[in-house]
């Protein structure tokens, strides 16, 4: 009994002694002392000490090493910071009733499936090593080779239906027009490139059937075509509108999950699941929408970005959940010099805007960020939560990174870097008034509340 009383006692004392992080020997202050501390620890393989995981991931190890050398460089301990749980959720989500835009004149008319009348349906079954394709007019021709379907096709207005499986087969279209590309319980993996590889530069809308749970996957190692891209497990040359009420899910291990060089749209009740250990999560070369929905991803590759877009990324609703683990990676520039890029959650070169839904980011990776933005971030209502836990090795970590200007006017913005900057505006940092509570007297976390 006494051992057991004497055991509570020291672990008490422990917890009571470290009250700042980095304190690791539980004298008051953070030294050199106290690398040599966490050093002792490692080396005897007693990883239960609560006090030597100074970067809070649960681990003793020199990544803690780091952390306290980066509390001693930054000019002595801080006070313990503990950063929001940031989960991966695909719980259910009520979102408000969809508006679907009547007028044909509208920009975003076209960005509905159901604005089209589908006049032709074809139906593409996969079976294992092979696939059947049924239904088609004699303006659509489908080549098939064991699993793998290409369809060359001048029609309006074509219908394709997926269903079935297959370890060994893809999706490939040559289209003169927009079309629909249906899920409807369909299971691909394609271990030479892309699961689904649109060569049109017409619209995929992509509809996931309600009630359906769809897999899609590439390989490794891609075969290339001389004369044509092939970016992701899902590519398409023009835009992706994603809709439907089943789940979809993508994963990449050659290049990354989902990429346009259009545009991409995400719509209320889509459910997404997007894991990369290669390349970004969703990539897209015009501009990146969301307008609803559940996304989920778990994004591991270095230098690799959970939304990567080279305009603008604009969040009006849904719930999105990017957690990335990757640390940075070299490259060469434009004039062949090295550069180091970190990972991110979100990075959007031509600026970022939010104004409803709930974006949720975590990057454990070294000199990750959570937002990325080339040029200015306009947040004006949502909620966005952006946890940053890597330290600084090649590029500074950080919570909300902008390179112009930044204006908060609504919603709830909370961003935490353990070992960065929470926010980093190169232009103005400019918050309305009107705001409940606001923190920024740390320059680890940022938080504002309307």
């Amino acid at each position: 009994m006494k051992k057991i009383l004497f055991a509570i006692w020291a672990v008490a004392t422990a917890l009571s002694a470290h009250a700042l992080s980095g304190d690791v020997n539980g004298d008051g202050e953070v030294t050199i002392s106290d690398v040599n501390a966490v050093i002792d620890i490692i080396l005897s393989g007693d990883y239960n000490s609560p006090a030597a995981d100074v970067n809070g991931d649960g681990e003793v190890g020199i990544s803690d090493v780091n952390a306290v050398i980066d509390i001693i460089l930054g000019g002595g301990s801080q006070e313990t910071l503990t950063p929001k749980e940031i989960t991966l959720d695909d719980s259910e989500l009520v979102e408000p009733t969809e508006y679907i835009t009547q007028d044909e004149d509208a920009p975003d008319y076209g960005d509905f499936v159901e604005n089209t009348i589908w006049a032709t349906t074809v139906n593409i079954t996969f079976d294992g090593e092979t696939a059947t394709v049924t239904g088609n007019p004699s303006s659509v021709i489908a080549s098939v080779n064991g699993a793998h379907v290409t369809i060359t096709s001048a029609a309006k207005r074509v219908k394709y239906v997926v269903t079935g499986s297959t370890s060994n087969g893809s999706l490939k279209f040559y289209s003169e027009r927009k079309f629909q590309l249906q899920l409807n319980g369909v299971d691909i993996t394609n271990p030479n490139g892309a699961a689904v590889n649109n060569q049109c530069g017409k619209s995929l809308y992509l509809v996931v059937n309600a009630g359906t749970v769809n897999t899609l996957r590439d390989g490794e190692d891609y075969a290339m075509v001389e004369g044509e891209d092939q970016k992701a497990a899902v590519f398409s040359e023009g835009q992706i509108l994603l809709s439907g009420k089943g789940l979809l899910n993508i994963y990449s291990v050659g290049r990354h999950c989902l990429a346009s060089d259009d545009y991409v749209l995400v719509r209320p009740g889509t459910k997404l699941y997007l894991n990369s250990t290669s390349g970004h999560g969703i990539k897209a070369k015009d501009y990146v929408h969301i307008k609803g929905g559940v996304i989920n991803m778990e994004i591991a590759a270095d230098g690799a970005k959970g939304i990567n877009c080279d305009s603008l990324v604009n969040i009006t609703g849904g719930r999105t959940t990017i957690i990335t683990s990757g640390t940075s990676k070299e490259e060469l520039d434009s004039l062949g010099n090295p550069v180091s890029t970190g990972a991110a959650g979100v990075k959007a070169d031509c600026g970022f805007t939010m104004r409803g839904g709930q974006l949720n980011i975590k990057c454990t990776g070294d000199d990750a960020k959570g937002v990325n933005v080339a040029r200015s971030l306009t947040f004006t209502g949502g909620e966005l939560n952006v946890v940053a836990l890597g330290h600084q090795v090649a590029v500074a970590p950080k919570g909300v990174k902008c390179d112009v200007d930044c204006t908060i006017q609504g919603g709830s913005f909370y961003s935490c870097a353990l070992y960065g900057r929470a926010i980093d505006v190169e232009g103005t940092l400019t918050v309305a008034e009107g705001y409940t509570s606001r923190n920024d007297s740390d320059e680890r976390l940022f938080e504002v509340i309307y």
